[in-house]
């Protein structure tokens, strides 16, 4: 269990000093900042994705279920009904996911939002005629102190919870 609780800190502390540095962002050329930011802020978003996926394997192993690949909490959900393992710590994460308004559940849609275009947005953008548009503009990045508070919030949330499942995490 020792290399995969490693891989869930190692990201997490990425995630960290990733989120540390935004800051820093400001001294970028004006030009670039927006898509700078935005990339930065991704990428605090797919290393802290990268630790719930270690996370995953850590409370697999824990479990001494068979090796397999679980990318998210329903792969790893439904391969614990096959092998009729019971997964405490897998199913406070299933009952944070389910809750919309959980850090979790907001901090996937987030991660979602990396690969999947707004549906709300782009419905909205096709709803609007050209007398009422006028000049329309295109939001590059969206408020980057809103977003750092936001992340740090799902990162502290995120380190406290693996703590937490590691308290109570056995071998069976």
């Amino acid at each position: 269990m020792a290399s995969f609780a490693s891989r869930t800190m190692q990201k997490l502390f990425a995630a960290r000093i990733l989120l540390k540095h935004l800051d820093q962002l400001s001294d970028q050329d004006e030009l670039i900042q927006p898509a700078f930011k935005t990339a930065h802020i991704e990428a605090v978003v797919f290393q802290m994705q990268g630790a719930l996926q270690a996370l995953l394997y850590e409370i697999a192993e824990a479990a001494r279920m068979p090796a397999g690949q679980w990318h998210s909490i329903n792969e790893l959900h439904q391969a614990a009904l096959e092998n009729e393992r019971t997964l405490p710590q897998l199913n406070i994460l299933i009952e944070l996911q389910k809750d919309s308004f959980s850090w979790l559940s907001q901090f996937s849609r987030r991660y979602q939002a990396c690969w999947l275009p707004d549906k709300q947005g782009a419905k909205e953008v096709h709803q609007q005629t050209p007398e009422s548009s006028g000049a329309m503009m295109i939001a590059v990045a969206d408020d980057s102190v809103s977003d750092q508070v936001q992340l740090n919030a799902w990162l502290d949330s995120m380190q406290a919870l693996v703590k937490d499942l590691r308290l109570t995490m056995q071998e069976y």
